[in-house]
């Protein structure tokens, strides 16, 4: 796969999600009734919010979760961690988001193992990080980023770690530890990680989108969300 273009490599990816034998597991309980919500400048005006999601704002227990983000082009990331090279800052949300209370449990959508973990404590980073490598079949390798977990998600798990779908994975954080996020999980798809391990960008310079679109397509489909 690493030797293929990155049109080639979307097109394996695609293939396998139209003929796979059955849907992923749920990455977390209470997707069924998920909503949508847009973190661009009309979905923040939307929800009655200014510029910027409000510090504290969380999904509470009971309520339902709130889904979002692929290809959303957001003025949030105004911290040092998204200023781009040339003067272009990185806008383009290229995972979804997933909002649920903290300490929420994560489950691996797919089989797999553990890449690898870290803990990307910036202003709003992801904080604790951890990657999966998935090759559902012969020759198709891809990973998946799992994105503002809690501090002991890194605790558990080890570098070549066997995981099935629908196992345990991590849990999230809440604001302290999460980069100062409402509690989420961000989830990314990525088809090229680049050699590179415990992180991956998941927002890219509006220039770029077409690129790394073909990189990171869109999560939804993989998960079975396509309503949202």
């Amino acid at each position: 796969m690493m030797s293929l273009t990155a049109s080639e490599r979307l097109a394996a990816y695609q293939q396998w999600l139209a003929e796979r034998p059955e849907p992923c597991a749920a990455i977390m309980a209470g997707l069924e009734t998920a909503r949508p919500i847009r973190l661009d400048a009309a979905g923040l005006r939307a929800e009655g919010w200014a510029d910027d999601m409000p510090r504290g704002w969380t999904v509470k227990a009971g309520e339902p979760l709130r889904v979002g983000g692929y290809d959303e082009d957001r003025g949030i990331y105004d911290s040092d961690v998204f200023a781009g090279d040339g003067g272009e800052r990185r806008t383009v949300h290229l995972g979804i988001d997933l909002f649920a209370p903290a300490g929420s449990e994560v489950f691996a959508p797919l089989a797999g193992s553990v890449h690898s973990f870290q803990d990307n404590n910036n202003i709003k980073d992801y904080g604790p990080t951890v990657i999966l490598q998935h090759e559902p079949r012969s020759g198709l390798i891809f990973w998946t980023l799992y994105g503002h977990l809690s501090r002991d998600s890194l605790d558990g798990p080890f570098p070549g770690q066997a995981l099935d779908a629908g196992e345990r994975l991590v849990h999230l954080g809440d604001d302290s530890v999460n980069g100062g996020w409402s509690p989420h999980l961000h989830f990314q798809v990525i088809l090229d990680l680049g050699g590179r391990s415990g992180d991956f960008p998941g927002v890219f310079k509006r220039s770029e989108r077409d690129l790394w679109k073909q990189v990171c397509p869109d999560p939804r489909p993989f998960l079975g969300l396509t309503h949202l």
